[in-house]
């Protein structure tokens, strides 16, 4: 990004970051989610903020059951789906 986009991508991810909605856990929780479903890089990081905030390998292991869930029904939707167009 040249530098005036990535102020504002910095500030945009500041803001839905700040905190003032969320507490701090979930929010660090929410962002281990978000990169366990995306396959981003970013897990390590979050795990890492996530061990230096006091949150469990019990916390951290219902997040990524919560994460394999909510793919296994994407799957499942996306496979009905296909199934339903096919008949038609």
């Amino acid at each position: 990004l040249c530098a005036k986009q990535h102020r504002q991508f910095c500030a945009f991810y500041d803001a839905v970051r700040d905190e003032s909605i969320l507490d701090k856990r979930a929010t660090i929780m929410v962002g281990l989610a978000g990169a366990m479903a995306i396959g981003a890089a970013m897990i390590e990081y979050y795990l890492g903020v996530a061990r230096e905030n006091d949150i469990s390998k019990e916390e951290i292991g219902a997040v990524q059951g919560i994460v394999m869930a909510v793919s296994a029904g994407k799957v499942r939707a996306l496979v009905s789906r296909a199934e339903n167009n096919s008949e038609e």
